[in-house]
This record gives C-alpha cells, structure tokens and sequence, in this order.
C-alpha cells in the first residue's frame, strides 16, 4: 500500500483532517449585472394600486408584474420610470382560466406593447407555478410515480405536461427572434427547475417563503446550477404566505404582524438570494404601507433592500462559486421541508429512497444545517404535542405582540451558499466553469459523461467519486481496481496519522491499488480514501458506501473531513465562529462576504480573508462604512458582530481590477 505523502494542490495532509493552503487563480473581470426586482400587483387591473406608481417613484422596485387585461395604461405607468413588466399569465386554458383565443389575444397585446418599449425588460410568465402538487395545472390530480423507476418517472412528468398542453409549448417553441419578450416561469420545486430551462425559458424564478416548498438556501443551489448548465437567467419569486396562519403577509397600523412571514424573514431572503447571484427578485403581492399611507415594517425592508441592490452595490451580486455538485438528472429529489414533506421518498415522495437519495439526503444536511425546519415552528407555544401549530392559536400569538422570528427557521451554512447541483446531462462546456465536481447520490455515468470528466480532469479538474457510483471503466482514472468485497469497520485513520476516528458501522467496498495513492484508511487497513494526479488535475475515491454509515442516518466523519476540504479548498474566506449563514461575492476590486444571523442571540466571529494584492481596507456595505480589521502578511482578520435575526455585508477592497481569487475557470 502506498500512503500518499503529497500536497494535493493547495492540500497539504494534517493529522486527521487537511490543512487549507489557499490558492489564487487568476483574476476575472465582472461585468456590473442587471439586477431586477419586480413587485406584483395582482388581479384585473391591479396595476392601478396607487402603490403600484409610489414604489417605482420611491425606487422600490424597477419592475411591474401585472395580470391581464394587457393594455396600453399599464406601459403608462412603468414607461416614465424605465420598469420592467413581467405578465402573469398562465399559457394554458385551464390554469389561466381563459380560452386559448383570449390567452393570444393578450399574448399579442403584450407582444406589441413590448415592440414599443425599447430597451425595457419585458417578460411573460406563461409557466407561473407550473408544478405544484395540486391546483390548476392539475386538476384532476397529479400524475403518479409509485413503483417506477427514477427514469419512468420523468417521461411521466414530462409526457403529462406536453401532452395535457400542447398549445403552450408551441409558444415555449416561438423563436425569441419572433417575439419582443422574454418567456419566463415561476417553479416550485427545486428538482424541476431543470426541466424549465429544457422546456424553453428564458428566465426562470424558484418560488421561496410559502411552508408547503422548500428553504431558501438549498433552492439557491438547485436554480443557480440548472441556470449555469442550460446559460439562463434565474431568480427567485417570493411568496409571503403562510399557511400555518392561513394568511399573506399582513400588519395592522400598530406595526404588529397578523400573519404571513415577517418583514425580518424577508429582508434577510432578499439579501442572501441577491449575494448569491439572483439577477431577478419578485414579490408577490404584498402590502407595503399602512393606512395612513407610510410604509409598513415590510414597504422598510424592500425600501432598504432596493436600495442596496438597485442603486448602491448592484455589482456585487457576483457569488464565488467553484464546487459544483453533480446528481442524476432523473433523481426527482427535493431536500425535506415543511409539515408534510418529510418522508424519505422522491418525485412527490411517491417513490421510497434509494441508498443514493439517502446520500443526498445526508449530504444536505451536513451542508444546510437545519433546513428542514423550513415551514416548521419548533417549540412553538401554539404547536400541539407532534409540533404541529394550531393556525388560531398562531394568529392570536401574533396579534398579542409575539415575535414571530423564532417560529421562522432558515438554514445556516457550514460552506456557505456557495455550490451548484448541476446534472449528469451538463455538457463539458458546463464542467469546465468549476474546479472541483463532487458525485452524489446515484448518478449514472454514460459514456459521452465518462469522457467529459476524464477531460476536465486532465484539463486541471478535481473530481470526487464514491465506489457505488463507480464501474470497471472508470477503474483507469480512479487508478484502483474495483472487487465486488464489501466489508464492514467502526473506524477510519487519516495517514499518516496514527489517530484513528471512531465512526458508526459502515460498510465499504475492498479496492485494490493500480497508481492511486491512500489519503485514509480504516481498522482492517483497507483504503477509504484514495487520491490519483490524472493529467493536470486530481482524482479522489471514497469506497464507504455512499459515504455514509449502515443506518444511513449520518455521512461518516471521513466523509465530512474531506468534503470541507474539497468544499473550502478553492474558497479565499473562512468563517469561524458559531454556525450561520454566509454568501461569498465579488465585484471589481471587492470581495464580499453577506453574514446573515438566523438566531436569537447576537453572532460573534471572524471573517478571514488572503490579503488581495493592493489591498485598501474593510468596509461594512450596509452603513457604508469603514470597520476594523487585523492585517498579517497573508490574511485579512475581520472580527464581526451580527445581531439576532439581522445581517452584515463585510467587504474587502483593493486596488486590483477584482479579486476574483476562487471563482473557477473561465
């Protein structure tokens, strides 16, 4: 057996873990993006909501979603302050509650209002929340997925949809040549948004906040990595209902919320979906003001945010991202979530987990902690003994002045929102914006794939793969030869350590070297992690089955260790200090790190940036102000302090053209 004694690319091996050796690619320039943030107004002519024309003079938003009828008023209203319009407008007769003729009678309405629009943003939204579980799109029900495999499940889906509307996707056909806007869809589940792109969108949103869909952050990782693979746009769309208080979002003229999400839940959405590449920003319909007229705790939170985003720091909405996470594109998993989407099952959970989507499941949870409390109220006053929360009780809670902040879960992040979940049908042009691509879950391999990967690999590519996901011809890029032994352990040793690590029973597969060196090994002295240098880049196996103990409850802590050092290997921030949320960007000359504190209790860390080349200084980008810092040869120290339920945007500038220190190749 040969113990790998290497540097593994800025990976020098410690004891039981790694020690991160920060590298600096070479700098890209970032064009300042074009950040749109849309408020809806809904129903016939909802537009005419005097708030509707007092946002866009306020500079509150630079965007007008608008249902039909489309005519010429509403382009009167948006015309004088360059906004975009956004047409809600499903392009289908059962869920637009129209005939098809009076759907193309709008559809042309709008084509012709946008001919003449120049250069303003123009879309319709002819897939508005297309996917639901129930609803207009499915009005005799759902399709149904129990006893098909991943692959059946799919053309189900799909075939369901092209068959039950045919005229819309003739309009998802149109050539954007022949057309003056953009198409564009509102998704609900993170597995779908794949899909989307495939049908022919142009610029997709991933519906957020409602209890019945997923959190924030895992979404965030689904849309930006579909957006990369298919070269889309995306955003998010933010739903202010609540079902557990059977109401949107809503405050009395006190100031004092009855019902819906607060303003605080929003604000701190907003700006992690902004730090995390989110070029469009929606809101359903929501009232911003009270009656008197002056803006509500929700009118505060989008004044401040527009602000921020739309006029002051729009450039920085340009996150680092290297790692990507590549799954089946069949897989149909949503990260569990909510009252009624916990069970361990795909596609609409009608289908149990695999060993891989318990991999999956265990890799989301080690990356977002706490995200499936997402629509939940834990410890809740008015929950029953199941945690289940009464929606009166709730209200009254909430109308009596309670603080609806705790009983607003949101995940934090052990490695930020930083990483993409593309699919096994990306294309090599996709795999090479990325340095590191870690397999997860069962994703087959085909043969165009197997070349792709061996490719990037040789161009520089660090790839991570587990044995379940390999087969003999991989044996030659893995270096390693795969036996059909499965064994069992309760340990694992990093080398050359001499410290082992107790883990819970696992099984693995035996492999035998070919030119692989071993990074860790377990009891019996088996590798559980081999390291292979193919061309200019570098190979990684894991044989622990999908990396994860027998009970499938846990990835092991071997496991953990190496996907923190594949995960911050390329990352120029380190964050240390209780968990939280955080969003790595960067601009010309900047790099930014969005600290966002989910909890009660004050945050209390440090920010630890390398010194960038003609560094200048610290700043807070909410205040606009200097903060203080510690500087070494090598590293920038911010000592920060976050509030509860609060955030802070700590910037690090420099003189260079942009920092650009991991962002992946080009």
């Amino acid at each position: 057996m040969r113990i790998s004694q290497l540097t593994l690319g800025g990976l020098a091996l410690a004891g039981a873990g790694y020690w991160l050796t920060l590298s600096a690619p070479a700098a890209a320039q970032s064009a300042v993006p074009d950040v749109a943030f849309y408020h809806e107004f809904f129903g016939r002519r909802g537009y005419t909501d005097p708030q509707a024309e007092l946002n866009l003079r306020l500079g509150m938003m630079n965007g007008l979603t608008f249902s039909p009828p489309v005519e010429d008023a509403v382009t009167q209203i948006t015309g004088t302050y360059n906004a975009g319009l956004m047409l809600h407008l499903a392009g289908a007769s059962a869920p637009a509650g129209i005939s098809e003729a009076a759907i193309e009678l709008q559809r042309s309405e709008f084509n012709r209002i946008a001919n003449a629009g120049g250069a303003r943003r123009f879309h319709w939204n002819l897939l508005p929340e297309w996917d639901q579980s129930g609803g207009a799109w499915v009005p005799a029900g759902r399709p149904r997925y129990n006893g098909l495999s991943r692959t059946a499940a799919s053309a189900r889906f799909l075939n369901y949809y092209q068959s039950t509307y045919p005229t819309l996707f003739g309009y998802l056909r149109q050539p954007a040549a022949e057309r003056n806007y953009l198409l564009a869809a509102v998704t609900d589940y993170a597995p779908n948004v794949y899909r989307t792109y495939e049908f022919g969108v142009d610029r997709q949103l991933l519906e957020r906040g409602i209890d019945e869909l997923g959190d924030l952050s895992t979404g965030l990782a689904f849309i930006r990595g579909a957006a990369r693979q298919f070269g889309r746009e995306w955003g998010v769309d933010f739903a202010s209902w609540r079902t557990t208080t059977n109401s949107a979002t809503r405050y009395n003229d006190a100031g004092t919320l009855l019902g819906g999400w607060s303003a605080s839940y929003f604000r701190r959405n907003y700006f992690a979906a902004f730090a995390a590449g989110a070029r469009t920003i929606q809101n359903q319909a929501v009232n911003y003001r009270y009656s008197n007229g002056a803006l509500n705790p929700f009118g505060v939170a989008n004044q401040e945010f527009a602000d921020y985003a739309l006029r002051r720091h729009p450039e920085v909405a340009q996150p680092l991202v290297s790692t990507a996470i590549l799954i089946d594109h069949n897989s149909g998993f949503d990260p569990k979530h909510g009252l009624h989407n916990q069970s361990s099952a795909v596609w609409y959970q009608d289908i149990l987990y695999s060993e891989g989507d318990y991999m999956m499941d265990n890799f989301f949870r080690l990356a977002f902690p706490n995200h499936w409390l997402h629509g939940l109220t834990p410890q809740a006053p008015f929950a029953d003994r199941n945690g289940v929360p009464d929606e009166a009780r709730f209200r009254a809670y909430l109308a009596a002045g309670g603080d609806p902040r705790p009983y607003e879960p949101m995940a934090t992040t052990r490695w930020g929102d930083n990483f993409d979940v593309i699919t096994n049908r990306a294309a090599a042009s996709v795999l090479s914006f990325y340095k590191t691509i870690i397999l997860i879950g069962d994703v087959p391999v085909d043969a165009r794939l197997r070349g792709d990967l061996r490719e990037w690999v040789n161009q520089g590519g660090v790839l991570v793969m587990n044995a379940s996901q390999a087969v003999a011809a991989d044996e030659d890029l893995l270096g390693v030869s795969l036996t059909n032994t499965t064994r069992s352990a309760t340990a694992s040793r990093w080398l050359p350590s001499t410290a082992a690590v107790t883990e819970a029973p696992y099984d693995y597969r035996v492999v035998r070297l070919m030119s692989a060196d071993v990074l860790a090994v377990n009891e019996a002295n088996d590798p559980l992690v081999t390291y292979r240098r193919f061309g200019g880049g570098e190979v990684l196996l894991t044989t622990p089955d999908h990396l994860q103990n027998k009970a499938r409850q846990q990835i092991l802590t071997v496991g953990e260790q190496l996907l923190d050092s594949m995960m911050l290997r390329f990352s120029p921030v380190r964050v240390n200090g209780p968990p939280v949320e955080y969003v790595v960007s960067e601009a010309a000359g900047k790099l930014v790190v969005t600290l966002l504190n989910h909890a009660r209790t004050e945050w209390s860390g440090e920010v630890v940036v390398r010194r960038p080349v003609g560094f200048i200084g610290v700043m807070e980008y909410l205040a606009d102000q200097p903060i203080e810092f510690r500087l070494s040869r090598r590293e920038v120290a911010i000592p920060v302090r976050v509030p509860p339920y609060d955030l802070r945007v700590v910037a690090v500038e420099s003189t260079v053209a942009a920092n650009a220190q991991s962002r992946g190749r080009q």
